[in-house]
């Protein structure tokens, strides 16, 4: 019985332990906001009201659905040019030399060189620049999770099932998937993470419109309340992405991988 009762017990445990979290930082922010002008730290209550304003104004709706759109449309090149480059430098000696060291350099350049660079050359542009920023700097961790993930497939066991004349639809639902789905479940989830940041920083400086130039605005203007509205619309999307969609299918994953 105890056995039956542990997981949702623990459901429940973890629970309370995060809503205990959030009221404590609820608690301690109200706390300080006491002793601040509102300009530098303004209240959980005033940022409420910030929240329902941008509400009741559209910009929430609009900016969040623009933000969103190109996020995904970024996110999408990303992951698909990053698998399809992992396995086709996996599969070439030759392309790895080549490309490899582009990569490397590609990862390496700091983000905001890279928005920079968009800006001069696309100027500031509604999608062009959070999109081409996103690709840019969600790419490489979406090629090297997968890489890392073809590298670990254990060579020998391919050969060996190569040897008994395994089909090879057989070898790649035996042996590549287990081995690579939970390397293709991390880079969808870190390649997330990269890729609404990238939209917002990309939005910040060089576009008219999304979440990023909201909350330039809101810095321009000194609405300090406005910049926290949108900060918690941020945490609150990813929130839901993170253990509502990802960590429903990193479930599943593992429950396919526990079944076999």
């Amino acid at each position: 019985m105890s056995t039956f009762t542990s997981k949702p017990y623990d459901g429940w445990k973890r629970g309370l332990i995060s809503t205990a979290a959030l009221v404590v930082v609820l608690v301690l922010w109200s706390a300080l906001s006491e002793n601040h002008h509102s300009l530098i730290l303004p209240s959980p209550k005033e940022t409420w009201g910030a929240l329902q304003q941008l509400w009741q104004s559209g910009q929430l709706w609009t900016n969040t659905a623009i933000t969103f759109r190109r996020t995904m449309v970024g996110y999408a090149m990303a992951l698909a040019s990053g698998v399809l480059s992992a396995l086709l430098l996996k599969a070439s000696t030759f392309l790895q030399s080549l490309l490899r060291p582009v990569i490397t350099v590609i990862q390496i350049i700091p983000p905001v060189i890279w928005v920079v660079l968009a800006v001069i050359w696309f100027g500031i542009a509604d999608d062009l620049t959070p999109i081409f920023l996103i690709c840019i700097v969600t790419f490489p961790v979406i090629f090297l999770t997968i890489f890392s993930g073809l590298e670990s497939v254990d060579a020998d066991l391919v050969e060996m099932a190569t040897v008994y004349r395994s089909s090879r639809a057989k070898i790649v639902r035996s042996i590549y998937l287990p081995a690579l789905v939970p390397h293709f479940v991390s880079a969808v989830s870190l390649g997330l993470s990269f890729a609404w940041k990238s939209t917002v920083f990309a939005e910040f400086i060089g576009s008219s419109s999304g979440i990023g130039f909201a909350i330039s605005m809101a810095n321009a203007n000194l609405e300090t309340e406005n910049l926290f509205a949108w900060a918690t619309v941020l945490i609150l999307i990813m929130l839901v992405f993170e253990y509502g969609i990802l960590g429903f299918v990193n479930k599943r994953v593992t429950r396919w991988k526990q079944h076999g």
